[in-house]
């Protein structure tokens, strides 16, 4: 397009039929295992590696056992459960727990993977406080174990959705086979999700008479949900472990089918309306495009126009004038000022 000159109809009516962007900034995993991830963390990952301080996700097999999501952290919760809340409203806020009822007894760090479906409200906003315990990862495992209340007090936004769009989360499989949710169908594209990984800063062990049961504890409160699914999955990071050292390799179980045993997880289904935009300019100049094609005109610049300023009629006072007049060819007249086609903006 040359300086100055006006968009054609097409390609105007082009941009004007395209639909919700993807979210800038967020691409696909490329495979269920096997790859690294980032955190979204301010600070980063407690136990990363490499250049883009990231954690290895190996699950070769197995590691569906021992990770639960709980909304009861006494030591009769440890297994978890499936839970899911409905709701009408744009925000929500909770408490639940991630345990362990592996044989190894722990694990040195967890891992939280929240994801959504559907485009990313601007007001979107996750705030995650976590609390559990926290030890120097060795060989021995647990040794000399503190309680952090708060390890991670941060809240993310819109631009901390690092991945997706994509069906089922990363973890143990042959392939792409865990849902995000219990019951999704990961074969239809609309329950697709964004995903973001928050290292809560903290492990869990299985030493009961200790605080939540050994649970790590994660506080959440969001906003800026509407017409969603929200959920929330984990996963662990361990030093030392017989299936491979500094990785992860755990989450926990979900299925596609309801009535699979095992299963833990949480998540939020929200109905809250989704709020009616401002117009913005693009959309201004949609709704113009659309009344110039029901009038039968042609967008088109006959001549470069005048400056914005003007005077009409011989007014002393200066305007910026909209021409609304169309020519017999359809032309948008840009150049008789004295004509009734000749207004200020919310003049008759």
């Amino acid at each position: 397009m040359t300086r100055g000159a006006l968009p054609s109809a097409a390609a105007l009516a082009a941009l004007c039929s395209l639909g919700a962007a993807p979210l800038a900034g967020a691409t696909p995993l490329p495979s269920n295992r096997d790859i690294y991830i980032q955190v979204s963390n301010e600070n980063g990952a407690q136990y990363g590696s490499g250049p883009d301080n990231e954690y290895f996700i190996n699950a070769p097999g197995g590691g569906l056992n021992q990770l639960h999501v709980t909304t009861d952290n006494t030591p009769g919760g440890v297994a978890g459960q499936v839970t899911t809340e409905n709701i009408t409203a744009s925000s929500d806020s909770g408490t639940f727990w991630i345990s362990t009822t592996g044989g190894r007894g722990y694990n040195d760090d967890i891992i939280l993977l929240f994801s959504l479906t559907g485009a990313i409200s601007d007001n979107f906003s996750l705030s995650i406080k976590s609390s559990g315990y926290h030890w120097t990862p060795s060989t021995a495992g647990v040794v000399d174990p503190v309680y952090e209340d708060g390890a991670v007090d941060e809240t993310f936004t819109k631009s901390d959705f690092r991945y997706g769009p994509q069906t089922a989360k990363p973890g143990p499989g042959n392939g792409w086979s865990l849902p995000f949710y219990s019951g999704q169908d990961i074969s239809d594209p609309s329950t697709a999700q964004y995903l973001m990984f928050i290292d809560l800063y903290v492990g869990n062990d299985n030493l009961r008479d200790s605080i939540d049961s050994g649970d790590a504890k994660v506080e959440f409160d969001i906003t800026g949900i509407y017409d969603q699914i929200a959920s929330f999955n984990a996963y662990a990071w361990v030093l030392s472990a017989n299936v491979a050292d500094s990785s992860i390799n755990w989450t926990n179980n979900l299925s596609t089918n309801v009535t699979a045993p095992g299963q833990s997880g949480f998540s939020i289904v929200t109905t809250a309306a989704i709020p009616t935009p401002e117009p913005d300019t693009l959309s201004l100049l949609c709704a113009g495009l659309a009344g110039l094609a029901a009038a039968g005109g042609e967008l088109r610049q006959a001549a470069p126009l005048p400056a914005v300023h003007k005077r009409c009629g011989g007014s002393s006072a200066s305007h910026l004038f909209v021409c609304t007049k169309l020519s017999d060819h359809g032309e948008m007249r840009g150049s008789d000022r004295s004509g009734p086609e000749c207004r200020a903006p919310g003049s008759a």
